[in-house]
């Protein structure tokens, strides 16, 4: 199953580098927006996605992502760091992996 990266052009970019499998640059304007909504849409429906990682900035602009069992779709940090805290991100990662991440 493949992993698929929606975000900003520079995380997206690092992704691209580090071999991911697909990835989905979208800016913050409307249309770009609704294309991401339209994308996510889409991932969903695949048989061949596994996960998806979308940064917490897109999907906040997004609006309500789906709650799907697969693929899995997990918020990540961009380069500005998580919108979200530390803490919130390290619970996540908890119940995902199951497992807690210690400095």
């Amino acid at each position: 199953m493949k992993i698929v990266v929606m975000g900003d052009p520079d995380t997206v970019t690092g992704f691209r580098l580090a071999g991911i499998h697909e990835a989905y640059e979208f800016d913050f304007s409307d249309l770009s927006i609704e294309r991401a909504r339209n994308k996510l849409r889409e991932l969903i429906e695949r048989d061949d996605i596994g996960i998806i990682l979308i940064t917490e900035r897109l999907a906040q602009k997004i609006g309500e992502i789906p709650q799907v069992n697969l693929p899995i779709i997990l918020q990540i940090p961009d380069k500005f760091g998580s919108i979200y805290g530390e803490e919130l991100l390290r619970e996540i990662v908890r119940k995902a992996v199951g497992i807690e991440i210690r400095r």
